[in-house]
């Protein structure tokens, strides 16, 4: 197991990716070190998360004291300068996928060859705050990620150089514990489970994207508007590599928005929330694998 935080610094950044586990972890620790001076809770909004991931955020803030301190990704255009964050809030907060966009035209078009995204819109960004208020190194403070201990496959294998800590990993705390803490909570995030808090993503299955095609099909506006608009753009830090092919694209398999709009027609089983019997959830994974793969993507996408 890692080492707490009590063992290796007393400051503690707890990134807050606006999920319920996240969450679970986010008021667990601040009851833990109730009183500390040098703890802060961080959300990077990336203008592509749901609404109800916004809300769920705000109420924690109203209802449980969390204090966020919600922040955007900035992305300087030059080549050589990195990103930068600034302060928002829910009211100010982007919701048509600025932050994201900005990243793109920059970046390029994220995927599971160029995991982009989380990177530069929630990590860079998470990093520039904490240097803003004087937390310069890594070494100097610690970053609590909302992961169980039922879930360790997803921790991050660059953890130490990282300095990240994995609390609920540590205290053996499981999906039952948390479900039962929201159960009893007169609010909680009011999302099904396969939607998640970004409103599409290259890391969701097929099936799950599908699903989301045939709910809400504008949940891939945006998406579908930047890959007609930049696939054909190639970073200027990765031109040299001729492995990229054109036209790039947004999903696994080299699938377009098109491609999962066309494919959310056909007859197919559609995804389940998290309510659905283990067994059911066996039977789909069984006879008809190739719909479910993942990459890891749960309720929410970790920064780190």
């Amino acid at each position: 197991m890692e080492k707490s935080i009590t063992e290796q610094c007393n400051k503690l950044l707890i990134s807050f990716s606006g999920g319920e586990i996240s969450a679970y972890m986010t008021q667990w620790l601040l009851k833990k070190f109730k009183g500390w001076k040098d703890m802060i809770v961080v959300f990077a909004n990336t203008g592509e998360e749901n609404e109800q991931t916004l809300e769920f955020v705000k109420k924690c803030d109203e209802q449980l004291g969390f204090n966020t301190i919600w922040i955007e990704a900035v992305t300087n255009p030059e080549y050589t300068k990195g990103v930068r964050c600034k302060i928002v809030t829910f009211e100010t907060a982007s919701r048509n996928g600025e932050p994201f966009e900005q990243s793109i035209k920059k970046y390029g078009i994220p995927n599971i060859a160029s995991p982009e995204c989380s990177r530069n819109l929630k990590k860079c960004a998470i990093r520039d705050y904490a240097r803003s208020i004087g937390w310069k190194k890594i070494k100097e403070y610690q970053t609590a990620i909302g992961i169980r201990n039922d879930e360790i496959d997803r921790m991050s294998k660059h953890r130490k150089k990282e300095n990240l800590w994995y609390p609920l990993v540590n205290a053996e705390i499981s999906k039952p514990a948390v479900n039962r803490f929201w159960r009893d909570m007169p609010f909680r995030l009011e999302l099904k489970g396969y939607e998640g808090n970004c409103k599409v993503c290259w890391k969701k299955s097929l099936r799950k994207l599908m699903t989301i095609a045939r709910e809400q099909p504008s949940a891939f506006d945006n998406f579908k508007k930047w890959e007609q608009e930049f696939e054909n753009f190639i970073p200027e830090a990765r031109q040299d590599n001729d492995k990229i092919k054109t036209p790039i694209r947004f999903f696994r398999n080299h699938f377009s928005v098109n491609d999962i709009m066309e494919l959310s027609k056909k007859p197919f089983a559609v995804a389940k929330d998290d309510s659905v019997v283990f067994t059911e959830t066996i039977q789909f994974k069984l006879f008809d694998l190739p719909l479910d793969l993942s990459n890891g993507c749960v309720e929410s996408c970790e920064v780190f």
